[in-house]
């Protein structure tokens, strides 16, 4: 989960958990006799409300649904439908997702008595759940078979929206709350369209009991071992094997330090990780900042070496937390096997999911493994441990996919007065999926698109264990690979006749100078080769149009319809180039001379990447024969116009929404080349709301981080003990330490 309610913590996240309570929670789970367990769900998470009329005020039903993903939008009486559509503008099925969720919501809750809404709801949006979108038209990783609004069973809360923050409640609050929500839906459900989105609370189940005790006896037996290298017992916490561990690290990286000093150094470190743990970011406590310590330990031929432990804690707290994490990792995979999912309900639908996902996950280590990136092998590697059997000898074995065990991401369940969960093998599954997709701060998604023919064909329903490698894209070549010299421009002679062109782009709007340099391309390649890639991302001030608005104006200046393209990323194009065959086709991206010079893109054209591998993108023409794109793709200048706008200058995207904010129709047709009122009126509307806005700060979450080791000029006291108020972590959680929302 994330937003509003945080992280859903897992049981080692709590320094008051004793080793103790860890082995009775493995031993009831082991027995079946964990409370209030619940499927955890891999969807879309968000905060919904429904906001009362006054009886002043009418709407139509879905217009009377809130929403949240941070404090700012509680503060604010949360987004409206249309609020949350814009914010998630461009993300084609995420956006529908949302969209005909919120639809399903609104008509069930018009359905409640007056004082049923009020009960749920509060008189002026007070209250709000803890809610998740599972849409198999937008799936995450798993696969679900329904659309489901699902309402969780915790996280709920009434919340001050003067603060954004939950209003004390008595113990039960959010269950009692969800026990109301799913008796009123129970009665109203039936009453909705069959091809809705089904809203419905998350059903309490019973967790079936291990046929042995096996997995206990190991988990048991391994975390006695990891108390061992602390020197902890049962009784003694998380924390106390923590502070065990940093006792010794200091022990041997600063023997010389004070006794005082290594204690001050241990308050610190602790203080941040337990603060960012439970959401509130790094909290240094006065007399704690890095200056401090140094003063007060006066011994400055150390300072450097303190400095550096206290900078390096998210690194070495990932070091010591691990061996728990691994074996209560081991322990929920075999709880895990004989949990399905509810939300997938065709027949053998759980057993092919979990079949798809290892055979993903394999082509996904496959994959970077071969790349040879180093910085992805480090992130890799722990999780491969995670998927890997323990030999006879506690030594690490060979990976084995079936650890990935079930369609379920994990379970929630209750235990001492917290809500904790078991994730299993969806934990380093996700992990890997994501670094293979997407990958992260410096790590290119592996083998330069690679990663989306292989997702998407998973998606699809391929059969990954049959599909070879050369089928959905190549492993880029050996380093040192021969380069062909540049000979001819192959468009010039027509040597390669199956190439395709991209014309990217945001056009915010398209002028008449994109026009005439669309038109110059298809002079040259042909109408039936040139294509438009604008995407549908929304970001005012500089990207105020959807993409079917600016489709309608790309329509108006002759651009036949079927050859303009919504894409996610118009420099890849991939929506345009799924319709081509990869073995046989060449691709070309028609870029201005402007963007070539500027973009870090296309800084590298035919160069090498960091790992060694020719880069992907190559200069148009370097090539006797041009590679098809699953190997290479191409980039070219695209001829430039010229035009002026009187009194502005030169036509570009910022001088046509200048212009056009204000023009009369006979100044429209002057820049544009044509006139449409609706079109006018339409770009009017957008560019005038646009300008207004940049005169004052749009209200709403800053996307600030906060702050971290070593910046010590705000200075905040730690105001919560772990787990209050039910938010454990936030963004700042995945930033330093790597581990996933959800």
């Amino acid at each position: 989960m994330g937003g509003v309610f945080g992280h859903m913590s897992h049981i080692y996240d709590n320094p008051n958990m004793t080793f103790g309570q860890i082995k009775d929670i493995m031993t009831k789970a082991s027995a079946g006799q964990l409370e209030n367990v619940t499927e955890k769900t891999d969807g879309q998470n968000l905060f919904v409300s429904y906001k009362l009329s006054d009886g002043t005020q009418r709407w139509l039903p879905e217009e009377a649904v809130r929403s949240a993903r941070n404090k700012g939008d509680i503060k604010n009486g949360g987004m409206t439908p249309e609020q949350l559509a814009t914010k998630f503008a461009g993300r084609g099925a995420l956006e529908a997702a949302f969209t005909n969720a919120f639809r399903a919501f609104a008509k069930t809750v018009d359905k409640f008595s007056d004082e049923e809404k009020l009960k749920l709801f509060g008189p002026d949006t007070n209250i709000y759940y803890n809610a998740e979108v599972m849409d198999p038209a937008n799936p995450n990783v798993i696969n679900y078979d329904t659309k489901t609004f699902l309402i969780h069973r915790a996280g709920h809360a009434e919340y001050d929206k003067e603060t954004g923050k939950p209003v004390d409640k008595e113990a039960g609050f959010s269950e009692q709350q969800a026990g109301t929500l799913q008796s009123v839906l129970e009665k109203s459900q039936d009453e909705l369209e069959k091809d809705d989105f089904r809203v419905q609370v998350n059903a309490i189940r019973q967790l079936k009991a291990l046929g042995d005790d096996v997995a206990l006896s190991m988990a048991l037996k391994g975390m006695d071992k990891v108390m061992s290298s602390a020197g902890v017992s049962d009784d003694n916490t998380i924390g106390d094997y923590i502070i065990s561990k940093w006792r010794n690290l200091i022990n041997k990286a600063l023997p010389e330090l004070s006794d005082e000093g290594k204690q001050l150094i241990i308050k610190r470190v602790m203080s941040d990780y337990y603060g960012a743990l439970e959401g509130e970011g790094p909290l240094k406590s006065r007399g704690l900042e890095t200056r401090q310590i140094t003063k007060a330990i006066n011994q400055p031929e150390l300072n450097e070496k303190v400095v550096e432990v206290i900078k390096s804690y998210p690194q070495h707290f990932k070091e010591f937390i691990f061996p728990v994490e691994s074996v209560i990792h081991r322990f929920a995979i075999e709880i895990m096997r004989a949990v399905q999912s509810a939300y997938i309900i065709a027949a053998g639908g759980n057993e092919k999911e979990v079949a798809r996902l290892q055979a993903l996950v394999g082509k996904a280590i496959e994959t970077i493994q071969a790349s040879g990136n180093e910085e992805a092998m480090e992130i890799l590697r722990p999780q491969l441990e995670k998927l890997s059997k323990i030999e006879d000898d506690g030594s690490i074995g060979a990976v084995d996919l079936s650890m990935i065990s079930s369609a379920a991401e994990g379970i929630v369940f209750d235990y001492d007065g917290h809500t904790y969960k078991f994730t299993g093998g969806f934990a380093p599954a996700n992990q890997i999926l994501g670094l293979f997709k997407y990958g992260r701060k410096g790590i290119p998604a592996m083998a330069e698109g690679l990663a989306a023919k292989i997702w998407d064909a998973a998606k699809n329903g391929a059969d990954l264990t049959k599909v070879t490698m050369g089928a959905i894209g190549e492993i880029p070549p050996i380093p040192g690979a021969k380069r062909v010299a540049p000979i001819v421009d192959p468009l010039l002679t027509e040597a390669s006749p199956n190439v395709v062109v991209i014309y990217p782009g945001r056009f915010q709007p398209m002028g008449r100078h994109h026009a005439a340099t669309y038109k110059a391309l298809v002079e040259k390649y042909g109408a039936d080769k040139v294509f438009v890639a604008t995407s549908n991302v929304v970001k005012p001030p500089n990207s105020p149009l959807s993409f079917d608005q600016k489709k309608s104006i790309m329509m108006k200046h002759g651009i036949p319809g079927n050859q303009i393209v919504q894409t996610k990323n118009p420099y890849q194009a991939q929506e345009v180039l799924q319709n081509f065959d990869p073995e046989t086709t060449s691709v070309v991206f028609a870029v201005g001379k402007k963007d070539m010079q500027a973009s870090p893109r296309f800084a590298n054209l035919g160069g090498v990447r960091k790992d060694g591998n020719p880069a992907y993108l190559r200069k148009w023409g370097s090539d006797e024969t041009p590679a098809p794109f699953k190997q290479h793709g191409y980039v070219t200048v695209a001829p430039h116009v010229a035009l002026d706008i009187p009194g502005i200058g030169e036509m570009s995207g910022t001088t046509l929404r200048q212009a056009l904010a204000q023009a009369d129709p006979q100044t429209f047709e002057n820049i544009m080349g044509f006139f449409d009122e609706d079109i006018s009126q339409m770009l009017q509307n957008q560019l005038q709301e646009m300008s207004a806005m940049g005169g004052g700060a749009v209200t709403g979450y800053s996307g600030q981080m906060p702050s971290v080791v070593g910046s010590e000029k705000k200075k905040r006291r730690h105001p919560h003990s772990f787990l209050q108020e039910e938010q454990l972590v936030t963004e700042v959680m995945d930033y330093l330490l790597g581990i996933t929302v959800g």
